[in-house]
C-alpha cells in the first residue's frame, strides 16, 4: 500500500489503478489532439488558392530536427519567391533527404525551378506546399512561421 502524507489512511490500490488508467487516457486524448490539429492545420490550407513560385536560390545550413537526433541536420534550404495581387511574397524551405554532397548540387538544379504553392487568401504571407518538392521530403518552414501559427 502506498502512503499519503496529507492523508492518515493508506492508498488502496484500486485508486492507484483508476489514477494510472485516467493519467494514461489523459496522455492519448493530447496526442490524438496534437494529430488532429496537425493534421486540420494542412487540410485548411490544402483549400487554399495556388500560384506558380520561382525558387531562387538556396543555402545549405543547418536546419532544427524534430526527430530523435539532438545535433540539427544540415539540409539544402530553399528561397522562393511568388506573386498574388501584384505584390512579392517570399519563403522558404528545407529539403529532408539524405544529401552525400554539400547540397550545392541540388541547390544549382532547382534554382529558377517553378513550383505551386498554395498562399491564404486572407493573408498572402501565409504558404503551404504540398509534401515534396522534386520527389525530395521538405520541412514547411512556412506554416511553422509566426504568420501561419494562426491557422
Amino acid at each position: 500500500m502506498a502512503m499519503c502524507s496529507w492523508r492518515p489512511k493508506p492508498i488502496s490500490q484500486k485508486a492507484i489503478i483508476v489514477f494510472q488508467i485516467f493519467a494514461g487516457a489523459g496522455i492519448v486524448l493530447a496526442i490524438a489532439g496534437a494529430v488532429w490539429w496537425a493534421l486540420r492545420r494542412v487540410r485548411i490550407a490544402e483549400q487554399w488558392p495556388t500560384t506558380e513560385a520561382t525558387i531562387e536560390g538556396g543555402t545549405f545550413q543547418a536546419v532544427p530536427y524534430t526527430g530523435n537526433r539532438r545535433d540539427p541536420l544540415k539540409a539544402p534550404v530553399l528561397y522562393f519567391s511568388y506573386q498574388v495581387g501584384g505584390e512579392y511574397f517570399s519563403g522558404r524551405v528545407a529539403l529532408m533527404d539524405f544529401f552525400d554532397d554539400s547540397g550545392e548540387e541540388i541547390i544549382r538544379r532547382m534554382t529558377l525551378q517553378k513550383l505551386e504553392i498554395h498562399y491564404d487568401p486572407q493573408d498572402s504571407t501565409r504558404w503551404f506546399i504540398d509534401d515534396k518538392i522534386a520527389g525530395y521530403r521538405i520541412r514547411q518552414e512556412g506554416l511553422e512561421s509566426e504568420a501561419n501559427r494562426r491557422l
